[in-house]
């Protein structure tokens, strides 16, 4: 690992030096740092309990929470939707994708001139 290990941050067991008892690929949340000897400890995989050992830093590597990590731990009809979006910020469908939706509203035209007609009959219709 480059950088320093913080309290919280998320890491993987990438190698085992011998000085440990972590299992490679293991994920790790760091609960403690200790600066003496360069090790860490921390929640496992998701334990409620923190591992009885102590890792060194250069046997972890972050734990990178791109797009890859994220389609590779989400069910796939989830990895489809959000592939249809720009980004992951706000969530918006791209416009090839939201415009090929809406034609395939079979009413659309109808929907449309019909919600129309609701906004401009309110009171709070202003242009």
């Amino acid at each position: 690992m480059t950088t320093e290990p913080t309290v919280g941050q998320c890491v993987y067991i990438a190698r085992n030096s011998g000085r440990h008892g972590g299992k490679v690929g293991s994920r790790m949340v760091i609960t403690w740092v200790d600066d003496r000897d360069n090790t860490v400890r921390g929640f496992v995989d998701g334990s409620a309990a923190v591992a009885d050992y102590w890792v060194p830093v250069r046997d972890l590597e972050p734990v990178g929470f791109g797009w890859d990590y994220v389609r590779s731990h989400l069910p796939p009809e989830v990895v489809t939707l959000l592939s249809a979006c720009n980004g992951i910020h706000n969530l918006a469908l791209n416009d090839e994708i939201r415009l090929a939706a809406l034609a395939s509203l079979p009413d659309l035209r109808e929907r449309i001139t019909e919600a129309v007609r609701e906004v401009e009959a309110s009171d709070d219709f202003d242009f």
